[in-house]
């Protein structure tokens, strides 16, 4: 397919209302009001409401492997979560699965404070390299989110890789994990990637 041709194909749509952003922009605060009106799934990005793309199966069989191999293992003092954003103020991003502070979960949690979050888990697929290999690192580093993983579709198999926050600041790569991801923190995990099947 040129370029020309794929100019030349409608683009499908359906409408979406969405509220009026206040002078500074919705910050976490404002997600409850929100998801009443905004019909899918959405992030906070500087104040503005970006609507997140469908996910593939894989994508959501991998963070189903992934939240149940962690639940499996993970100390009391955790819990394993998944579509719940960590609050930076004016930007909300929704990592695939979160380690958070049990202490800090409540049954109508929404979000949680950086300092709750022990490890941000995205899943990459077509549609989101970008935001998750650039983007999100870069977010989570700065409200430092302590532990980072990052996963890669490598001919339908999992790929991890892992990484952990520098004082100064900035994460530093801790492994490529293609069988097994075997790591200390935020606690100590010993868990097989077993092949994505459907």
């Amino acid at each position: 397919m040129t370029a020309a041709q794929h100019i030349d194909e409608p683009i499908r749509s359906r409408l979406v209302s969405l509220p009026m952003p206040p002078a500074g922009g919705f910050t976490a605060v404002d997600l409850p009001r929100l998801i009443e009106v905004v019909d899918g799934r959405f992030e906070l990005l500087d104040g503005d409401v970006v609507m997140m793309a469908p996910a593939t199966h894989w994508h959501n069989e991998v963070i189903d492997i992934l939240k149940h191999s962690l639940r499996a293992i993970a100390p009391e003092a955790y819990v394993i979560a998944s579509e719940q954003g960590i609050d930076l103020g004016a930007s909300v991003p929704e990592p695939d699965v979160l380690v958070v502070s049990r202490s800090a979960v409540r049954s109508d949690s929404l979000v949680f404070a950086p300092a709750d979050v022990h490890l941000a888990i995205e899943v990459v697929s077509a549609r989101t390299k970008t935001k998750d290999r650039k983007l999100r690192p870069l977010q989570y580093a700065e409200a430092g989110v302590k532990c980072f993983w990052r996963v890669e579709n490598e001919n339908d198999a999992m790929v991890v890789y892992t990484f952990e926050l520098l004082p100064e600041g900035g994460y530093a790569p801790t492994g490529v994990h293609r069988v097994r991801v075997k790591v200390d923190r935020p606690f100590p995990i010993d868990i097989e990637l077993p092949a994505v099947t459907w």
